[in-house]
């Protein structure tokens, strides 16, 4: 099984470069369409940026023209819009200074559609994120018999952005604890540098 390589995935997501997160380190195709889009959805123009897709899933960066990150109603909205050319997909909006993102996929449940949305912001150690992608990495040889269904590219994005209740606890605790082990660390005087220290350590443990 694959595995995150944790300082190059930590460095991509903190640089916002979405497109070599996805290609380099999770292992999805470069996507099919290369130029940007547009729509609009009631007046509002989004660009739309293609960064990676998988077995039918496409994976873009969604920019609102004014930069700002659209409110709820708008992200569904857009979403909606987009799903008419592609029914699977994971929308990435971005504000225009690149400082935050919001991954919003949507879950399909019977007649129900229940959105999931996970922010990450510039400057975020990423932890918590880290563990989500981890989910959504492809091994080389799943490529042996072709590409990866639909359903498959489907289950990984589930699997790394349905967060049940007993997840968001784990992780709630594990913060605690990784603020804990940042107090008790010694010799390094910088406090960014103990946190990126104390992540560094938990996160090789976690992904053993």
């Amino acid at each position: 099984m694959a595995k995150l390589d944790i300082q190059k995935t930590r460095e991509l997501l903190q640089d916002f470069n979405f497109k070599l997160l996805f290609i380099d380190e999770l292992g999805w195709l470069n996507p099919v369409v290369k130029k940007r889009q547009t729509i609009d959805v009631n007046g509002a123009v989004f660009d739309i940026r293609h960064i990676a897709q998988l077995g039918g899933v496409v994976v873009v960066e969604v920019t609102s023209a004014d930069g700002v990150m659209p409110q709820a109603k708008m992200r569904a909205a857009v979403h909606r819009e987009f799903s008419k050319l592609y029914f699977e997909n994971l929308l990435i909006f971005v504000d225009k200074e690149r400082t935050h993102s919001l991954w919003y996929w949507v879950k399909r449940e019977g007649k129900q559609n229940i959105a999931r949305e996970h922010l990450y912001m510039k400057g975020q150690p990423g932890d918590l994120f880290l563990s989500k992608l981890n989910a959504m990495v492809v091994d080389i040889g799943a490529f042996e018999q072709g590409e990866p269904s639909v359903i498959d590219a489907v289950k990984r994005l589930k699997q790394a952005l349905d967060v049940e209740a007993t997840t968001k606890r784990f992780y709630t605790e594990y913060d605690a604890l990784r603020l804990q082990f940042v107090e008790l660390i010694e010799g390094i005087d910088d406090e960014r540098k103990r946190q990126w220290y104390a992540s560094v350590l938990l996160n090789r443990l976690m992904f053993i």
